[in-house]
């Protein structure tokens, strides 16, 4: 790897780093204001559905707004324009305000995530992608940590939590200087760029949607099976913890295996992996300490697909051919994410105690089924 390769990543670690926990502090603040305002539930949670909902509209443009400005024009635009955001909380508590910071967050975070993953696996040489995208994805489960956990020393009131955010923009803004531009512009245009991987490779987006899945359902229930099984809330919540740190310790060793793997088969000991939790969730509401190594096997599962997904699509696309397929991706992981819940909240409601575990059984064996074809 060159010289400027690794500036060139280090420059877009530091600042997908900095820019993302500024947002995974935001979101959590204005949240728990409204809360703590007594707003009613169903307004916080539309609230929190705004800024995803933003990032389904914004993915499929994604292409488009590379090829108009450039890839790295995009980027820095993406990573600046959160600013907005942390103005209208200073500026004003109107909800309608509000709601708007929430969709300015959407739009840009999803701009963002779908350019910086593109940035990753165009600057990345061939022989070291899985390693060098694995290691992102392990700075993408940190920021998931770092950033909740700093809203503990800020607190949520005053201007304090909001001051920090707007700082950490700033400096995410700062180390883009002397980012190099990348060539982005060929034949294909933004609008097949978007099309193009459901077209050439449908299984990869069959893949991140199964991922999306995959890691949203056990976010949202696995914490509900445990206060279910007698524990207290603080122990339920630690679950989510523990399905982070799975996600977090995956990354870079499942990169490292794909540079020098057959991807089917990692795709495979995911799945597999998703399996043998869901059969010990069967066992867990005899023995609740089984929860704790399934949230483990679960998140290092589902964050494993998601980068094999990615380090596939880097292997096979270049410039806006490549941050559409991205875009592609971030869309059905997206839309797999919402789905997931929703679904699960179904199974459960017809099989209180089987209904979680078969339906992440029945997903992970239908993406083992399409992986043999």
């Amino acid at each position: 790897m060159s010289a400027v390769q690794k500036l060139t990543l280090a420059r877009v670690f530091a600042s997908t780093f900095c820019e993302l926990i500024a947002v995974l502090m935001l979101m959590p603040v204005m949240t728990l204001r409204l809360a703590a305002r007594a707003e009613p539930p169903w307004v916080i949670g539309f609230f929190g559905a705004t800024l995803y909902v933003a990032i389904f509209i914004v993915t499929p443009f994604a292409a488009a707004c590379t090829r108009r400005f450039g890839l790295r024009a995009t980027y820095v635009l993406s990573g600046s324009t959160p600013l907005l955001a942390v103005a209208i909380v200073l500026a004003t508590s109107q909800l309608a305000w509000w709601f708007l910071a929430a969709v300015v967050l959407g739009l840009f975070g999803g701009l963002r995530w779908v350019t910086a993953e593109a940035y990753v696996a165009e600057v990345a040489p061939a022989n070291r992608r899985g390693v060098v995208i694995g290691a992102f994805e392990t700075m993408v489960g940190a920021c998931f940590v770092i950033g909740p956990l700093l809203i503990s020393w800020t607190g949520i009131d005053g201007a304090r939590p909001l001051w920090v955010c707007g700082g950490l923009l700033l400096l995410g803004i700062a180390c883009l200087f002397g980012l190099p531009s990348l060539v982005t512009h060929g034949e294909v245009s933004s609008r097949v760029a978007f099309t193009q991987l459901a077209r050439e490779r449908p299984l990869i987006v069959i893949a991140a949607l199964i991922g999306g899945m995959l890691e949203s359902t056990p976010t949202t229930f696995l914490p509900v099976v445990s206060l279910a099984s007698g524990a207290a809330a603080a122990t339920a919540a630690m679950l989510v913890a523990v399905l982070g740190v799975g996600g977090f310790i995956c990354q870079v060793p499942v990169g490292h295996y794909a540079d020098r793997r057959p991807l089917d088969t990692l795709f495979r000991l995911c799945l597999w992996g998703v399996l043998a939790g869901g059969g010990a969730l069967l066992a867990a509401v005899h023995w609740p300490m089984l929860l704790w190594p399934i949230a483990l096997v679960w998140g290092a599962a589902a964050g494993g697909i998601y980068t094999l997904a990615m380090i596939t699509i880097g292997h096979a696309y270049s410039g806006v051919a490549l941050v559409g397929a991205t875009a592609a991706l971030v869309f059905a992981y997206s839309l797999g994410g919402a789905a997931g819940p929703a679904l699960a909240g179904l199974a459960i409601d017809l099989a209180p105690q089987a209904g979680l575990p078969l339906l992440m059984c029945t997903v992970a064996l239908v993406g083992l089924a399409l992986i043999r074809q």
